[in-house]
């Protein structure tokens, strides 16, 4: 396996990999790959004001909503007051654009398939209530698929709480990723939206469905019931078995992904701008991955 050396090549890969191009071959790089992914997801959008203003638009609206809510609400005197009142309601109305601006993201994701070359697609528009539904469907296995994963670190001693934090927030980062892969589906040449998720449905069940279900096989008295938990969380996460294969299939990419968007998240300020830039990130990411011996597109972004 290569070894990228010095940090200035370090740096010199990373740059590279913020431009627009295909992920490399080898395991060390595709890290380096996938962490890049974000920045160049920023670019993208900077380099195009059409994206650039699809890509400002929900986050201007909630940005300013929490504002607001922030001079009205804000006792405390200060801008740290004002902030700390921001960033309050910022975390709780988070959710929302996932459902309210979900349709406007999945146009943007086309658009930027379009604008990079990758050819012909189609924004992947739900009705409301399929939306909802996968909202709900999400935030279930979110909050109760990690449980057993996060109790099993606690029978340790001293360090117990602090891996099962560790694993909490992994847990975490690796749903925003899936979410991301999920923000930048589209719809094929011709295809539906039913087809679309069906394709989802179709995939391998998830790996810590695998991993509950194996546990459950050497686990002779509490066997059964994980296994019907894994059941449960099988059909939980449905809506996102089509990008944690892709995920799974891609590991090294999407690790450094997943690194990169976690400082992304937890960077003031930028941390606004999270959503329209990893889903520009992750159409660019999933338009090369999905492409298998095709040459590589013609865009004008990418010169």
């Amino acid at each position: 396996m290569r070894r990228l050396g010095s940090p200035r090549e370090l740096w010199s890969r990373l740059r590279a990999f913020m431009r627009p191009g295909p992920p490399p071959a080898l395991r060390v790089e595709q890290t380096l790959y996938g962490f890049a992914q974000p920045l160049a997801g920023a670019r993208i959008l900077l380099s195009d004001s059409g994206l650039l203003a699809e890509a400002l638009m929900p986050a201007a609206v909630l940005g300013a909503f929490c504002a607001l809510f922030a001079t009205v609400s804000n006792d405390t005197p200060g801008w740290l007051g004002w902030l700390g009142a921001f960033y309050k309601i910022f975390a709780l109305l988070a959710p929302l654009p996932s459902l309210v601006f979900a349709n406007h993201y999945a146009r943007l994701g086309a658009m930027v398939r379009w604008r990079l070359g990758f050819g012909a697609c189609g924004p992947r528009e739900m009705p409301m209530g399929m939306l909802i539904g996968r909202l709900i469907r999400q935030a279930l296995i979110v909050a109760v698929g990690v449980i057993p994963f996060a109790l099993v670190p606690r029978i340790l001693p001293g360090i117990g709480p602090w891996l099962s934090n560790i694993v909490v927030a992994a847990w975490g980062i690796h749903w925003v990723v899936a979410d991301a892969f999920d923000d930048a589906q589209v719809l094929r040449p011709g295809e539906t939206v039913r087809a679309s998720v069906a394709r989802d449905h179709a995939a391998p069940s998830p790996w810590f469905v695998r991993l509950l279900d194996r546990a459950a096989e050497k686990l002779p008295i509490i066997g059964r019931p994980l296994h019907k938990f894994a059941r449960l969380c099988d059909r939980l996460a449905m809506d996102s078995r089509g990008e944690i294969h892709l995920m799974e299939q891609n590991k090294f990419i999407s690790v450094g992904f997943a690194l990169s968007t976690a400082a992304l998240m937890a960077t003031p300020i930028l941390n606004l701008f999270f959503r329209p830039v990893i889903l520009a990130a992750s159409s660019h990411l999933l338009g090369y991955l999905e492409v298998s011996e095709v040459e590589t597109p013609t865009s004008a972004l990418a010169k």
